[in-house]
């Protein structure tokens, strides 16, 4: 019994602490802290972290054989309170160092670390703590408290509910019982196929990542062979652009819907623009029958196209793509979504791993969308500490079956005890409140930092920020993360801040104000805009004649073999004097324009990537290079906006740079130009696009010179230069007679 009574005295100690804490976080007491040698920008954070949180780093090390990623620091739950996350260090006082946490555990935590209500829920549940049960075959009370609760929360429409463990079971179960569905009912007797959309993310397990399509997750898996459309993520000021893109992804789902990605199968666009037609009247009048609208409009269906239609076994959607960077499609758009794949009796299944249970300040997100109809299958996890699966009554009949959906645990009883200990703490107004101040900050940094940030997005305590490159969204958690701010990216160029459901004000000004810092480590500093230019030194220029000029196709192999000029290029050319201005803008030492040697690579890797360079048979050094890949791969200014995006019939052009010390650079640029057009066509690209100094489109070949100015930016980034977003046709054949200059 000593063992057990020193155990009651340390939990005894234990609640106490949890008292205090929570005592001094109410009164705002409790602080980001972290020691501030980790600011030092001149060292890695790896470095800084062995050197002054010494403790962390020896737990790391001594974990160092198992295969993880994670951030640098060992965290303390025991010293942790809210949004404030403890590492096991602590200052020669004794105090813990702490680090406030806008990413809410992944989204995992609603409510802040050590809530009086789940540590009194975990003591009294000890039993079910202790044992874990298979609940499915061993049911205990909590297991069926669990699922009676359910019940209660479950979303309209869909009252049957299945537990899992994980986000990921939750969409594979899902994903299984839509295709069985198919199987069951269809004429071939045929699964089918899901559609999902661009940018989305369902898990990693195969079947999830079949409808998955994030590159970094999905590269180098096989999976299924099925079909994703655009995500049409509504563009902030610019409503025309939005209606573009939803209709173009609606009539790609069309498409998929009439066709069964049978070949050659009719896609009528007169067809389908009367089908939609008759969409929007029925939703311009709300209180309309639906159930005689749906029957009407499938009796105009062929048997033909419905016996198609039936390969398709479900859309899949999520209200919110979190890790597709925070965006959001209207809410018109989702309810055209759903009374389309009602007409061709498609599921629809709402992927709210993420967005469940009040995120958004909503029980659940699709309840922002107002939909005509309940979607047909919701999975949920994250909060839920499992996972669940939520179907309609239809599909429900397939889980009758024994064992034919099965997982031994159906459930961890800790996560259970966690969810039920929280379930009546949930106050959907507390989080609008919270939402909205944290949206407020944000926006405000938008304001100040317009060439660093804009478009803050999302919904409740759901937001997210984005920035206008994608290495600046690096810098910008590295920066904050030495400042004891933690941010979790979203996208390739966008950053989650996610309070907690009850944070407190004082600790989201807090992270808004250390994230100021962060952006000003990134710019360095403001500068007057009347500050005197100071003298510039000019290296003396060369002509390099173009028969001493030899091609370099950048293939992977070519790229690392390269990489090295190709990054000095880079930084002679936009890390020189000729775009350091006083106003420039900085990350550290680096001009903004330039690109890291990181954000090239990645480029290079990319699927149907194009990279050539020149190099100077005399001196063997390269004078330019220009790379780029598919449009669908990138995410910089501009490109959600491009009425080609989504099309997978346009190059994107990302970086091209010429050395400052070339004085023919005009042809030079232009041979870059006309040698990536030659390789675009020969790949089936039809356009090409890029955000490009804007005198490139006045001296460059006749087909560049017309290219369309989708967007121009005046001083961008504070160089002096003003930059524009092209789009141009690729034609068959190379310009004749490109209009070489001298740059004199």
């Amino acid at each position: 019994m000593n063992t057990l009574n020193t155990a009651v005295s340390r939990v005894a100690e234990s609640l106490d602490q949890v008292a205090q804490l929570n005592a001094r976080y109410r009164a705002g007491e409790v602080h980001a802290y972290v020691p501030e040698a980790l600011r030092e920008s001149e060292r890695s954070l790896e470095k800084l972290i062995e050197k002054h949180l010494p403790a962390s780093h020896a737990a790391l090390e001594a974990a160092s054989r198992a295969l993880f990623f994670s951030l640098p620091v060992a965290f303390n739950p025991a010293e942790s309170v809210g949004p404030y996350l403890a590492v096991i260090d602590r200052d020669a006082a004794g105090q813990p160092y702490r680090f406030l946490d806008m990413g809410a555990l992944l989204a995992t935590n609603a409510f802040g670390e050590n809530d009086p209500a789940v540590v009194r829920a975990v003591l009294e549940s000890l039993p079910f703590v202790t044992s874990r049960y298979a609940h499915s075959e061993y049911q205990t009370v909590l297991s069926l408290r669990l699922k009676a609760e359910l019940n209660r929360i479950a979303p309209a429409g869909i009252p049957r509910h299945f537990v899992v463990n994980t986000g990921a079971e939750a969409v594979e179960n899902a994903i299984k019982s839509v295709l069985l569905n198919r199987v069951m009912t269809s004429q071939d007797g045929e699964g089918g196929f899901v559609v999902s959309f661009e940018g989305a993310f369902h898990g990693r397990t195969l079947g999830a990542l079949a409808v998955t399509h994030r590159k970094k997750s999905r590269l180098g898996f096989p999976t299924f062979d099925w079909p994703h459309i655009l995500f049409p993520a509504e563009e902030a000021g610019s409503p025309k652009e939005t209606a573009r893109r939803e209709e173009h992804s609606l009539k790609q789902l069309w498409d998929l819907l009439v066709s069964g990605r049978i070949p050659r199968a009719e896609k009528s666009r007169d067809t389908y623009r009367r089908e939609m037609d008759a969409v929007d009247e029925f939703l311009a009048q709300p209180g309309g029958d639906l159930s005689a609208f749906v029957q009407a409009q499938r009796a105009n269906l062929s048997s033909e196209v419905v016996r198609r239609s039936q390969r398709v076994a479900a859309v899949l959607v999520e209200p919110i793509q979190g890790e597709g960077g925070v965006r959001m499609a209207s809410a018109r758009f989702m309810r055209k979504l759903r009374l389309l794949t009602r007409i061709y009796d498609v599921p629809l299944v709402f992927d709210e791993v993420q967005t469940g249970w009040g995120m958004t300040g909503r029980l659940w997100a699709h309840e922002l969308f107002d939909l005509p109809c309940p979607p047909d299958v919701v999975t949920w996890a994250k909060k839920a500490q499992n996972g669940v699966l939520f179907v309609s009554e239809e599909l429900a009949t397939f889980f009758q079956e024994e064992k034919k959906f099965n997982t031994t645990w159906e459930g961890d009883s800790v996560g259970i005890v966690r969810l039920l200990a929280l379930l009546d703490k949930l106050d959907l107004d507390q989080v609008r409140r919270t939402g909205e101040r944290a949206r407020s900050g944000l926006e405000a940094l938008t304001r100040e930092y317009r060439e660093i940030l804009k478009n803050v997005r999302g919904a409740g305590v759901m937001l997210g920020i984005e920035v206008m490159r994608a290495d600046w969204c690096d810098t910008l958690r590295d920066r904050a993360f030495r400042r004891g701010l933690v941010l979790l990216p979203a996208g390739e160029r966008a950053l989650r801040f996610y309070p907690r459901y009850d944070t407190e004000p004082s600790a989201i000004d807090e992270a808004l104000s250390i994230l100021r810092l962060a952006i000003e480590d990134l710019v360095g500093g403001r500068v007057d805009s009347d500050v005197t230019t100071p003298p510039e030194i000019r290296v003396g220029k060369l002509a390099i004649p173009l028969d001493t000029v030899e091609i370099v196709d950048l293939t992977p192999a070519g790229f690392e073999a390269h990489k090295l000029q190709i990054l000095a290029v880079e930084e002679e050319r936009y890390g020189g004097t000729g775009h350091c201005r006083p106003g420039v803008r900085r990350t550290g030492r680096r001009p903004l324009l330039q690109f890291p040697l990181e954000t090239l690579e990645s480029t290079a890797s990319n699927p149907r990537a194009i990279g050539i360079a020149l190099r100077d048979r005399v001196s063997a050094r390269l004078v330019g290079y220009a790379l780029g890949s598919a449009l669908e791969n990138h995410d910089e200014e501009g490109v959600r906006s491009d009425p080609r995006f989504g099309e997978n019939n346009t190059f994107y052009l990302h970086a091209m740079a010429v050395l400052p010390t070339v004085q023919n650079c005009v042809e030079i640029e232009n041979v870059l130009l006309e040698s990536l057009r030659t390789r675009a066509i020969a790949a089936e690209f039809e356009f090409l696009s890029t955000l490009i100094e804007d005198r490139l489109r006045e001296t460059g070949p006749a087909w560049f010179h017309s290219a369309a100015i989708l967007l121009r930016i005046d001083n961008y980034l504070g160089s002096g230069s003003c930059f524009a977003y092209l789009q141009a046709a690729l034609q068959p054949a190379a310009d004749p007679s490109p209009r070489a200059q001298t740059n004199t």
